[in-house]
């Protein structure tokens, strides 16, 4: 009788030892689990922004300065907790064209690569990007060349760009909340006209819709 009270304390004891052992295994592995490292963003946690917003830029050529405003949008699709595929569209143009000072315009989409410093319950998100905009870049050509004359004929004051431009940026995110992000940029772009460098440098604020 005692032998198999014996026996059944100490089934009784095994048992219980396997079920914490199987315990902890599964929540070492719960911890474990990439998904969990992962930041969840968004309405849907897919991480796509929609963004819109607007800027300030200031064009530093040989002949002169420009500054304006301009509006912005921008989509973004995650690849993971730090980096980001962004597509960012601008228009540009000089606020008074005729006000007798040096113009200059863009028309752009700029694809890119972010990379973000941020984990995963951090509200403020520090942003690196490298990107090329493709598009229509013009320039007076008061602003390319410094000795340039005025001519009677306006057509021959304008120039063209190289339609693909380099960029840099580097931007503060504030998610507000998981689906809502604002954003504070800065962003340097040089644009080639007439085999010149036009110095495109511009700050931004933006608001996102992540889903």
């Amino acid at each position: 009788m005692r032998r198999g009270v014996r026996l059944e304390k100490a089934g009784l004891l095994s048992f219980m030892c396997a079920a914490t052992l199987l315990l902890s295994s599964a929540a070492r592995a719960e911890e474990d689990d990439p998904r969990r490292l992962k930041p969840k963003y968004g309405l849907a946690g897919v991480g796509f922004h929609i963004e819109a917003g607007a800027g300030v830029y200031q064009v530093v050529g040989q002949g002169g300065f420009v500054p304006g405003i301009y509006p912005r949008a921008a989509l973004e699709l995650h690849l993971g907790p730090h980096f980001s595929i962004p597509v960012v569209a601008r228009f540009q143009t000089a606020i008074d064209p005729n006000a007798g000072a040096p113009d200059f315009a863009q028309l752009s989409v700029a694809p890119g690569i972010n990379f973000r410093l941020r984990e995963l319950e951090w509200p403020v998100a520090l942003v690196f990007g490298a990107a090329v905009r493709i598009g229509r870049f013009s320039a007076s050509q008061k602003l390319v060349d410094a000795n340039f004359e005025t001519t009677p004929d306006a057509g021959t004051e304008e120039a063209l760009g190289f339609p693909l431009a380099p960029e840099a940026t580097a931007k503060l995110e504030w998610w507000i909340a998981p689906p809502l992000v604002v954003k504070v940029s800065a962003t340097y772009a040089p644009v080639f006209v007439n085999k010149q460098p036009i110095h495109n440098i511009e700050e931004a604020l933006a608001v996102a819709l992540v889903f």
